[in-house]
């Protein structure tokens, strides 16, 4: 009988915030039920006692993964524009929790106060502010950008984690239904046949029409 193989083991001092954080993201593709102590210890090779070194609780490590979500590797936006960095700060945020589908409902329920996301709060209501928002409004102004964001992509990261096909047949089954129900309004009829088409376009549609009512962007022209 062979000999049980030992499980390999992180060398001592190895383990660090950033590889914990980092692994923890990675087991999250499968849910966040695949998150745990030991399944932490398990994938970093070490005893599952040592990842308490750096979070104390589950709940602590959800926190920091929000963050790190919401911080992606995509900088600031600096186009030289506030205005249009402000829109593609958010764009930027409902892509990078997109990635992460399994971590959207957390960042929704208790949006992340580290520090990536203290920065693009502080920089976001610093364009409102400059733009001639009073403190209240901008505050607002915040809120609804940031509230808008987070719905839409609570909305499609159960879709982030299908097959593109499945999403697609699900989609076009609603449409089909919707139809049915207004046989004899050709001019609904050929709406509902455009919806759930190209989300980061209706995305960034809303958007717009969100800056368009705060003054940002002028009114689009009529057709």
């Amino acid at each position: 009988m062979a000999p049980k193989k030992r499980a390999t083991r992180a060398p001592r001092g190895s383990l660090s915030r950033e590889k914990v954080l980092a692994a923890a993201l990675e087991l999250a593709a499968a849910g966040l039920d695949a998150v745990s102590m030991r399944a932490l210890g398990t994938a970093l090779g070490v005893d599952p006692t040592a990842v308490y070194r750096y979070f104390r609780t589950k709940d602590e490590l959800l926190t920091a993964m929000a963050d790190a979500v919401v911080a992606s590797d995509r900088p600031f936006p600096e186009t030289g524009d506030p205005v249009q960095d402000l829109e593609e700060a958010f764009v930027n945020l409902r892509r990078s929790l997109l990635e992460h589908p399994a971590l959207v409902p957390v960042v929704a329920r208790r949006p992340p106060a580290g520090e990536a996301t203290q920065e693009g709060t502080v920089r976001v209501i610093g364009i409102l502010t400059d733009f001639g928002l009073d403190a209240a409004t901008a505050a607002a102004a915040f809120q609804a950008l940031l509230f808008y964001t987070l719905g839409h992509a609570v909305l499609e990261a159960p879709y982030a984690q299908m097959d593109a096909n499945a999403t697609e047949l699900e989609r076009q089954e609603v449409r089909e239904d919707l139809n049915r129900g207004h046989p004899k309004r050709a001019a609904v009829r050929d709406a509902t046949a455009q919806l759930y088409r190209d989300m980061d376009r209706q995305f960034e549609y809303g958007l717009n029409l969100m800056l368009v009512g705060l003054g940002m962007r002028p009114p689009p022209r009529p057709a």
